[in-house]
């Protein structure tokens, strides 16, 4: 590798680190957005403010949850997700969203 080719891959991996999302601090006066998805052996959610996410939450399925229906496990992963963040959003308006689990979660 040439030295041009290894400060360019350099600025490259620099520019991925420091570009990627960085967890902002809540905003009370803007609306929340919560962002769902489960695949077959994990939930996961993401708490976040006009894309720039607040925070993450993930969680294991055990052996009798991941022989639900997915419509089941869909309701749940909404459950657990507005239940663990319900500080932030008990007062306020929010915007949900639930992905769906193709290649597994996204959060």
């Amino acid at each position: 590798m040439t030295n041009h080719a290894a400060i360019k891959a350099f600025k490259k991996v620099k520019k991925l680190i420091t570009e990627v999302h960085v967890m902002h601090l809540p905003n009370f006066s803007k609306v929340f957005e919560v962002t769902c998805d489960i695949s077959g052996l994990e939930i996961c959610g993401m708490l976040s403010q006009k894309n720039h996410p607040i925070a993450y939450f993930s969680d294991k399925l055990n052996d009798a949850r991941q022989r639900c229906s997915t419509y089941d496990n869909k309701f749940y992963v909404v459950e657990q997700t507005l239940r663990y963040w319900r500080h932030y959003l008990l007062p306020r308006d929010i915007c949900l969203s639930i992905q769906p689990n193709q290649t597994g979660p996204q959060c």
